[in-house]
C-alpha cells in the first residue's frame, strides 16, 4: 500500500544516535532523514524543540493522497522491520501531536491492519494516545 510499508532492515543501522542531542541505546524513530529520540520527539511535538527542516519526498499522503509527504520510520513494538509512513505536513503535525481525527485515525489502523500489524504496535497511536474509536485522548495543544 501506498503510504504504509515495513522496511526490510537488513543493512540499516538500528542504533544511530539521536539527531538533536546525541543520545543512544535504543533504535530511534526518523522523521526525513534525521533520526530522533523520543524525548526530543516530545519536545518537537510541543514546540519546543529546534524546528524540523526537511524536504518532503514525492510520495502521496496516506490519510489523503495528497503529493509531497514527510517519511516517518519508526519501530512496532515486537516487529521485526521498521514501519514507513508517508503523511502530508498536516497529518504529520496531526500524527506527531497525538490529534488525528477519527478518519485519519482509521485509515491508518486499517492500512496497519492490512501489514498485520496494530494501532497498539505503534507508539503515537496506542491507546495511551487514542481510545478504541480513535478520539485522541492526550492531544498535544497546537503551539
Amino acid at each position: 500500500m501506498e503510504g504504509l510499508r515495513l522496511i526490510p532492515a537488513s543493512g540499516q543501522s538500528t542504533l544511530t544516535p539521536c539527531s538533536r542531542c546525541e543520545s543512544t541505546g535504543c533504535p530511534w524513530d526518523r522523521i526525513g532523514d534525521q533520526t530522533i529520540c523520543p524525548d526530543c520527539e516530545e519536545q518537537l511535538a510541543l514546540g519546543e524543540g529546534q524546528p524540523l527542516i526537511d524536504r518532503l519526498a514525492p510520495h502521496h499522503c496516506l490519510v489523503c493522497q495528497r503529493q509531497g509527504t514527510v517519511r516517518y520510520l519508526t519501530y512496532p513494538l515486537h516487529g521485526r522491520d521498521p514501519l514507513a509512513i508517508d503523511l502530508c505536513t498536516g497529518h504529520f503535525h496531526d500524527f506527531l501531536g497525538r490529534r488525528l481525527d477519527r478518519y485519519a485515525y482509521r485509515i491508518i489502523s486499517r492500512a496497519l491492519h492490512g501489514l498485520g500489524l496494530s494501532p497498539k504496535q505503534i507508539f503515537l497511536l496506542h491507546e495511551a494516545f487514542y481510545d478504541e474509536r480513535g478520539h485522541p485522548l492526550q492531544p498535544v495543544p497546537e503551539p
